[in-house]
C-alpha cells in the first residue's frame, strides 16, 4: 500500500487508516472550513463520519 496525506487524495477516493487488510475502508468527503478538517465516512456505514486533519497519513492502492 502507498501512504499519502489525506489532503493529496481526491474527493471520493478510498483509503485505509492502517496498513493491513482487515482495516475498514474509508472515503474522503468535503473539506469543512469551520473545523479546517476533511470529512470522511466508512464505506460500509455512511452514517459513521469522522473528521481528519489535512496532514493525516492514510494508505491507498489496495484491493478489497
Amino acid at each position: 500500500m502507498t501512504s499519502k496525506k489525506i489532503k493529496e487524495l481526491k474527493k471520493g477516493e478510498y483509503f485505509r487508516l492502517k496498513d493491513c487488510d482487515s482495516s475498514p475502508v474509508w472515503i474522503k468527503g468535503e473539506y469543512v472550513r469551520s473545523d479546517k478538517k476533511y470529512s470522511t465516512y466508512k464505506f460500509e456505514d455512511v452514517n459513521h463520519e469522522r473528521l481528519f486533519s489535512p496532514d493525516k497519513i492514510v494508505f491507498t492502492d489496495f484491493e478489497f
